[in-house]
């Protein structure tokens, strides 16, 4: 019967749907290699701002040690004589400085030199704060703060007297290395261009030569296998090229670095020698080596040596070492050596000596590491959004050889399969999350940068007040957009929704104060709750109850998949526009779900409203409905059982204990946000595979059961274990918990009879408002047993909650087969 309608559509597209299929692939294509390059640019510049940072730290922190030591004495920092000719004597040879200052702590200004950041005053005042409150600010793991703008890179270190007051602060800043950018930006660029042109090239050669014209038509794998495999290889190569790139300019940088914290130490041995000292007659240089080396961790030791390579003095971080018995040899430079003469105008490997300096080569591997993992989290966040515009694109070629189709009878075929439905929300949501997550990376450092407006709230829980606004409008909406889709149908809460949230992005960039940014984000979550839930309630709607479970994980991947990729582009929008432009690109990015609802989903409205037709009287619950329905055998131990314990499982780790338990392992935020990873990844490609195995099984309840199980065991498994792995295997655990209870909870649900006669749509925004709860009961409850426990112990109890819970819907919640729901 299919081949029919295939042959019409040869017959008469013969010459185009290869020119169709080959274009559309290499837009997909142009955009992923379009955005992995911005990640990876971004990601780049931010590399060498964070090493140029290092160095000027470093300095800053030499110049404040200085001044300290001085302060000791007694006398107040106002009063401290010769203020200027030190810091002009600390910084002098400082490559590429533009100022310095020495403030107070008010940011007063006491000495400079140079040209003084205009901002120097605000982060001595910051400073003074105990944090960074002003937008475009960041702090540094090292107490620091930081302010890159106006191609300078500009450090600021706390003064501190008796006591740890501090008193003022030194602040230094420098060029930006320009030079070394644009050239990494050049490089990458070309590299991009060619692998993305050849890679095109051959994508081309392989659907005009080697794909048969029927497997395009006929819907084969072909028209997704091989864009994917071309995706991925042209990603592949470019990523192992940007993975070198770091490798290379972190390793240079920090060269870089070392030789120049090292020339003032050279300068001031030659100032000595100049006096007509010889080498072997220099006493107490352990001690400046022994402070060069324990403030730069990547200098493992620095040495004396005579020009006949006899080692005169050594010295690490904890101090002086022995250097008796060491063999005479000519120090040789390399990739961890540095070697600096000594006693001569100019550089000469005869003079009386050399100054040499060794690399930690394990605190190099660590960084080379730590930089190719940056490199390959880049990726992984550009093929995930990659993946989804190829399903996208394969959703729209399905469709388009479908249209052109023709039964025998003269009848069109149907623009998609009924198993598929997930998949035409799927981009819907991925857009739609996409747009809203962008500015979620800064949200916290955001709102303190906003006046109080008088808000008299502990600074914590000022920072929070934006984000848990919007999870309470959230939660209100998800109750609403159930009760509209089973009345209006699902187009309303999602359209709603979506004018709702650009409303509420574009309020946040014009707020002034916390108040104003709180009352924003709540508007917000009012247009979050209604799309989010609307778009769920399509899938209720029109799903058939066999294909539920496999359609509902489709759109939830959607959900974190946007969610992964638009956080991490937001936070590279934020470095090169600023956080208020960031929330005007976010309402501008949701007329791409907005698309995405009159173009594929459009076939859907019309039977919808049939379906609402149909519903319209279960549709008109009032408050006693649904409070006998929450107390129901069956729903409401579903909700007691798995949907509440899940949330507060899952929230509690991921967004709350989890970052402070891996800080107090010594984990760092970047590995953090890796494990973080590890949850969402699962979710986007294990979820519909999941779905599709519950799908076939008679019984849900099993899987729901399987899915509490797996996650307890996740989180007992911190109570014996400790650290980044432990950690790691932990969140495996809660996102395999999630796929199993995400797939199967809500054909479990639909099939219940008490949520027949309530409604489908307005149980499911019922079901989702609990999962609401358990989000926002989970930070208090893991805080709570924090508190009670300890981080290990405290982790072990949520799980032995989550573990009562679900053995009580095991015990005592009833097994429902698929066939009831029909």
């Amino acid at each position: 019967m299919r081949s029919e309608p295939i042959q019409i559509v040869l017959e008469s597209l013969r010459r185009r749907p290869v020119l169709e299929v080959t274009l559309a692939c290499l837009a997909v294509l142009l955009l992923a290699q379009a955005l992995i390059g911005a990640l990876s640019l971004s990601a780049l510049n931010r590399l060498v701002v964070d090493t140029t940072a290092d160095r000027v730290e470093v300095i800053a922190r030499r110049v404040a040690g200085n001044i300290e030591n001085g302060l000791r004495l007694g006398k107040p920092l106002e009063q401290y004589f010769g203020l200027s000719e030190n810091l002009r004597d600390s910084v002098s040879g400082s490559r590429d400085l533009r100022g310095a200052a020495v403030l107070l702590a008010d940011g007063q200004r006491l000495a400079s030199q140079g040209d003084v950041p205009a901002d120097a005053a605000t982060l001595a005042r910051d400073l003074e704060a105990g944090g960074s409150r002003t937008a475009g600010f960041s702090r540094r793991a090292s107490g620091a703060l930081m302010a890159v703008a106006d191609g300078n890179v500009t450090v600021a270190v706390p003064l501190t007297v008796a006591g740890g007051k501090v008193a003022g602060a030194v602040v230094l800043a420098v060029a930006k290395d320009g030079e070394a950018s644009r050239r990494l930006i050049v490089d990458n660029l070309q590299v991009l261009l060619t692998v993305t042109v050849l890679v095109g090239l051959g994508l081309a050669a392989v659907f005009k030569y080697l794909v048969p014209l029927t497997s395009l038509a006929a819907g084969g794998r072909a028209r997704f296998v091989v864009p994917l495999l071309a995706l991925m290889l042209a990603q592949g190569v470019y990523a192992a090229y940007t993975i070198s790139t770091f490798r290379s300019g972190w390793l240079e940088v920090t060269r870089n670095n070392v030789g120049l914290l090292a020339e003032g130490l050279q300068r001031d041995l030659n100032r000595v020698l100049g006096y007509g000292l010889t080498l072997d007659r220099l006493r107490g240089v352990d001690a400046p080596f022994s402070r060069l080396a324990a403030t730069f961790p990547a200098v493992a030791q620095i040495e004396l040596v005579d020009r006949d390579g006899r080692v005169l003095a050594r010295a690490d971080a904890r101090g002086a070492m022995d250097v008796a018995g060491l063999p005479a040899q000519a120090p040789q430079a390399g990739d961890l050596t540095l070697v600096l003469p000594l006693g001569a105008a100019r550089p000469d490997p005869k003079a009386q000596g050399d100054l040499v300096l060794r690399l930690s080569d394990t605190v190099i591997a660590a960084g080379v590491r730590g930089r190719a993992l940056d490199a390959v989290t880049v990726v992984a966040v550009a093929l995930v959004a990659a993946i989804e515009m190829l399903l996208l694109l394969a959703l729209l070629m399905n469709r388009a050889f479908s249209a052109r189709a023709v039964m025998p009878d003269g009848t069109r075929m149907g623009p998609d399969d009924e198993s598929e439905i997930g998949r035409i929300a799927r981009p819907v949501m991925f857009g739609f999350l996409f747009a809203w997550a962008l500015p979620l990376g800064f949200l916290p450092l955001y709102a303190r940068s906003l006046p109080s407006a008088g808000l008299d709230l502990p600074a914590n829980l000022l920072l929070a007040l934006p984000i848990s606004v919007e999870m309470g409008c959230g939660l209100l909406t998800s109750l609403l957009a159930g009760r509209l889709t089973d009345r209006k149908g699902w187009q309303v809460p999602v359209l709603a929704g979506l004018a709702v949230s650009c409303a509420g992005m574009l309020a946040c960039a014009a707020a002034g104060n916390l108040l104003m940014f709180s009352a924003a984000r709540g508007l917000v979550g009012l247009g979050y709750g209604l799309t989010w839930m609307g778009l769920q309630g399509f899938i209720v709607t029109r799903s058939p109850a066999r294909y539920r479970g496999r359609n509902m994980t489709g759109v939830i991947a959607g959900l974190f998949a946007g969610h992964l990729s638009g956080a991490a582009v937001g936070a590279m929008l934020m470095e090169q526009v600023g956080f208020r432009a960031v929330f005007g690109v976010g309402a501008a990015m949701l007329i791409l779900p907005l698309a995405g609802v009159l173009i594929l989903m459009r076939p859907y409205m019309d039977a919808g409203r049939q379906v609402v037709g149909q519903a319209a009287v279960r549709a008109r619950a009032h408050l006693s409905d649904t409070l006998r329905l929450l107390f129901t055998r069956d729903f409401g131990l579903l909700l007691l059982g798995s949907v509440i314990p899940f949330s507060i499982a899952q929230v509690g780790l991921l967004s709350f204990a989890l970052p402070l338990y891996l800080e107090a392992e010594g984990v760092a935020a970047s590995s953090i946000g890796r494990v973080l990873m590890i949850y969402g990844l699962c979710v986007i490609y294990l979820g519909p595979l999941m779905g599709r195995l519950v799908d076939r099984s008679r019984i849900k309840k099993g899987w729901i059961v399987l899915g509490g199980l797996v996650g307890s065991v996740g989180m007992l498994g911190l109570y014996f274990n400790s650290g980044l792995l432990a950690a790691a295997a932990a969140v495996l655990l809660l996102a395999l918990a999630s796929c199993f209870s995400g797939a199967s909870q809500s054909p479990y649900m639909l099939a219940l009879p008490d949520v027949q006669r309530y409604g489908a749509a307005g149980a499911t925004s019922v079901m989702r408002a609990a999962d609401k709860l358990g989000q926002m009961a989970g930070p208090l409850v893991v805080g709570a047993m924090f508190g009670a426990a300890g981080m290990g112990a405290g982790l072990a109890a949520t799980g032995v909650i989550y573990l009562c819970a679900t053995m009580l819907f095991l015990l005592f919640a009833p097994a429902r087969p698929r066939e009831d729901a029909a």
